[in-house]
């Protein structure tokens, strides 16, 4: 009973995933960019959604595409009948928490059999991938070290295989110091007050007149 509950946790939490930033970690400065496929895969688009929280994938190529896990294992398939997700893959798991803190189930190994569910139909799909992103709420040295300069983290890559054959999604993981709240002071605010204050000032003066006259 507490397995099913868990994998039906794990299926709801990845249904439509790309409707919003899991972790909203763009802000921070964290960029991760797509520079390719290794070797290309015709039909298949990938790009990087919120900073660097999720890979987005549309595979119209006909293929069935596999994306792998963090040990290696099937963890992901967009395949021409739909999108499916292994739940004995500890990956799906380790997704639901930005550094892979989540409580893995006995039942995900990556010697486990596959076991698929299916997500959805079509070919699009976007997931949170650990290997995109710097894998602490600390930044790195290179960054803390000169946190107004932009940096390189590192260069990252997505195994994964169409029809069987491997490629991997090759990007790069960079730094661009995120924009300083304004502290000025809130002129246009006060300006917009004393309008406001000075317009009912001007009504209460002429009203006190219109009710002066009325009792001449």
């Amino acid at each position: 009973m507490r397995r099913a509950l868990g994998v039906a946790a794990l299926v709801a939490c990845l249904v439509a995933p790309g409707a919003q930033a899991h972790f909203n970690t763009a802000k921070l400065g964290y960029r991760s960019t797509i520079e390719g496929l290794q070797p290309r895969v015709r039909g298949v688009e990938t790009k990087v959604l919120y900073g660097d929280d999720q890979v987005w994938m549309n595979n119209r190529s006909g293929e069935t595409v596999v994306i792998e896990g963090y040990g290696g294992e099937p963890y992901l398939r967009l395949a021409p009948k739909g999108i499916f997700v292994n739940i004995n893959s500890p990956a799906g798991y380790l997704n639901q928490d930005r550094y892979g803190k989540s409580t893995v189930p006995k039942s995900a190994s990556p010697k486990a059999d596959p076991n698929w569910k299916q997500l959805a139909g079509g070919d699009v799909w976007a997931w949170h991938d650990h290997r995109i992103h710097y894998m602490s709420p600390t930044f790195p040295p290179v960054i803390s070290a000169a946190p107004d300069k932009p940096h390189h983290v590192f260069d990252w890559k997505v195994p994964a295989t169409a029809n069987g054959k491997t490629f991997f999604i090759a990007g790069s993981l960079d730094y661009k110091p995120p924009p300083k709240q304004s502290q000025s002071f809130p002129f246009a605010l006060v300006i917009a007050l004393a309008v406001v204050i000075g317009g009912g000032m001007v009504g209460l003066f002429f009203l006190r007149r219109v009710i002066l006259r009325s009792l001449e």
